[in-house]
């Protein structure tokens, strides 16, 4: 990377001002953060999403534009591309086929939305000439977004159309295209594209597979949660298509519920307002109030990225310090073929 694309994520991650993004911003109101961004460089527009996976469902697509608000969407038929072996070639951005998975077997539709380290579905061509691609999963919807030229694309699947309906509310924004439909029994997808044709929101559509399920891995593990703690979300985003070294960030978030929680930003290394004014298992740590008027602990350098976790409700200082001794980061962080095969236990 350039030192200006640099300057200009570290600006985007909040790193200057020593806090951690939320990138729950990469399925509403951080895409809105993005967009203003995006006029100063193409790399900062990472928004979140996460998922993939095609299917053949019946019916006839609803295609809405804004500022129309959702309506009752319709049923349609989705063709699977030719077959591609994901073992061998697995997609990019820290997203790996699980062992139990046979490639080309069906992806089970009915966990959609139900485990935060699984994605039931992919994209092809997701990564091909787009500036960045985001895979995302988290309670209820999976995401998978990417920016080709000017225009973002997402493409979800979820259980219930309210959460579908959520990740359209980007009012500053302006117009926008989206198609939604029901893939399966209790699942709907939607493709929506800000800036985007509706022959090429098709196009994105036609590349969604459901053949598959995907893993998120991250160069970050924590080989222990806090008692009560799961994994609530996992996002990965890489700039450009291909591997390794492109990773723009990670983040995880693990906890009780929504309110609380902790969430683990991984980031390339970017210099630091300071150097660490204690240790944590042995490595240089802050700890701080970000921006947003969280608890935070940081690790400014841990092997080449930027550590950096905040809490809500619960989670203060002291449980996030102690989260902090669970942190592991590989060797080569910015090669997702070396990173665990989960990132918590």
């Amino acid at each position: 990377m350039n030192d200006q694309l640099e300057q200009d994520l570290a600006t985007a991650f909040g790193e200057h001002t020593g806090g951690a993004v939320d990138t729950d911003v990469l399925a509403a109101a951080a895409t809105r953060r993005g967009r203003r961004l995006r006029a100063r460089t193409y790399a900062v527009r990472c928004a979140a999403v996460a998922a993939t996976v095609a299917a053949v469902a019946a019916g006839a697509v609803a295609v809405y534009r804004s500022p129309t608000p959702p309506a009752v969407p319709g049923v349609s038929a989705s063709a699977s591309p030719a077959e591609l072996d994901w073992t061998l070639h697995p997609p990019p951005g820290g997203w790996s086929v699980p062992p139990p998975v046979v490639a080309g077997g069906p992806a089970d539709l009915s966990k959609v939305g139900t485990d935060p380290s699984l994605l039931h579905f992919t994209v092809d061509g997701s990564t091909d000439g787009a500036t960045y691609t985001t895979w995302r999963s988290t309670a209820g919807i999976e995401t998978i977004s990417f920016q080709r030229d000017s225009a973002v694309y997402r493409v979800s699947l979820a259980k219930t159309t309210a959460l579908l309906d959520d990740a359209l509310f980007e009012p500053d924004l302006g117009e926008y295209t989206y198609e939604r439909w029901q893939i399966a029994a209790g699942v709907w997808a939607q493709v929506y594209g800000h800036g985007a044709l509706e022959s090429e929101i098709t196009q994105v559509k036609s590349g969604l597979r459901l053949d598959t399920t995907l893993r998120c891995t991250t160069p970050v593990r924590l080989n222990a949660l806090p008692a009560g703690a799961r994994l609530l979300g996992c996002e990965t985003t890489l700039a450009g298509a291909d591997l390794p070294g492109r990773l723009l960030f990670s983040k995880l978030r693990v906890g009780e519920n929504t309110v609380d929680r902790a969430e683990i930003l991984a980031t390339r290394r970017v210099p630091s307002a300071s150097p660490g004014t204690l240790m944590i298992s042995g490595r240089p740590a802050r700890v701080f109030t970000d921006d947003r008027f969280r608890p935070s602990v940081e690790f400014p350098d841990f092997n080449g990225l930027t550590i950096t976790l905040a809490g809500t409700g619960t989670y203060k200082a002291p449980a996030l310090m102690q989260l902090a001794e669970a942190v592991r980061v590989g060797q080569d962080p910015v090669n997702p073929a070396t990173w665990a095969e989960r990132p918590t236990p």
